[in-house]
């Protein structure tokens, strides 16, 4: 039997259920990116080896190609990605899979999934919608650990052309927020567009504890903002009270993290 490893890193949870799912599968060990990330070296003996994260500005976070750098894996370790994506993924997993070559590892398999789509521009979705991607979810799931268990080889899912027509639909739709977004730096500097609690805060710290990054320090039972923020959006739809925003362009935005996640789940990671 194979030794079988499952790295991953999520913001809103989404990618921790895709994980937490494969793991299940393919009876594999389950691991937080975050946590190993002060790791000078990542040393694992694994056979197979999955890497699962969540997609934003349409490419994964930096953090995933700073980790697969402190990677040191057998020279043979059978290799697959899994990236959620609200929008669309476009090329994220060639240009993953050119990283890897640059660093002498060889991607064997890339697979994307959509999930509720949380950044800049979200809109609410229906909980029948939410339950109609989990399902196309469990289904490809199954695909998933089938391909990897049979050692398969060559599949890089991405976007062709005609995608980037729906890409031009999806960026008129967001207008009025990319628009919020001109209008409250033009008037107010890009310092408007930062993260801030509101009045609505009760300083219960969950925001800081849930960051992955270690980015949000309270002080006078205050989150305050570091300047090594990613942008995955925890702390805001995590928030208890909904008293976090990104500047005026997310007051209006309904929360949502994945229903089968928890606080704890995110938290954790950093454990």
């Amino acid at each position: 039997m194979s030794n079988t490893e499952i790295y991953f890193f999520s913001g809103t949870g989404n990618s921790f259920i895709v994980a937490k799912d494969l793991a299940t599968g393919l009876n594999a060990k389950l691991l937080s990116i975050i946590s190993l990330m002060e790791n000078k070296v990542v040393k694992t003996t694994a056979d197979v080896i999955g890497i699962v994260f969540p997609i934003y500005d349409f490419k994964a976070p930096l953090l995933i190609e700073e980790f697969l750098k402190k990677l040191n894996s057998n020279d043979d370790a059978y290799i697959f990605a899994v990236c959620t994506y609200g929008v669309l993924p476009i090329k994220t997993m060639i240009k993953l899979k050119k990283f890897l070559l640059s660093i002498n590892k060889e991607l064997s398999g890339a697979f994307t999934i959509k999930m509720p789509h949380n950044g800049v521009g979200y809109s609410e979705i229906p909980i029948e919608k939410q339950k109609q991607m989990f399902e196309v979810w469990n289904k490809k799931c199954h695909q998933i650990v089938q391909y990897v268990q049979h050692r398969k080889t060559g599949l890089i899912e991405h976007n062709n052309s005609l995608y980037y027509l729906v890409l031009l639909g999806i960026l008129l739709r967001m207008l009025p927020s990319l628009f919020g977004m001109l209008k409250a730096v033009v008037l107010h500097g890009w310092d408007s567009l930062g993260f801030v609690a509101n009045e609505q805060c009760t300083s219960c710290g969950i925001c800081e504890k849930i960051c992955p990054v270690n980015n949000i320090s309270m002080k006078n039972d205050t989150p305050v903002w570091l300047d090594k923020c990613i942008n995955c959006f925890a702390c805001l739809h995590w928030c208890p009270e909904e008293a976090i925003n990104a500047g005026v362009i997310t007051k209006k935005m309904k929360r949502y993290h994945h229903p089968q996640a928890t606080i704890k789940d995110i938290i954790n990671q950093k454990q």
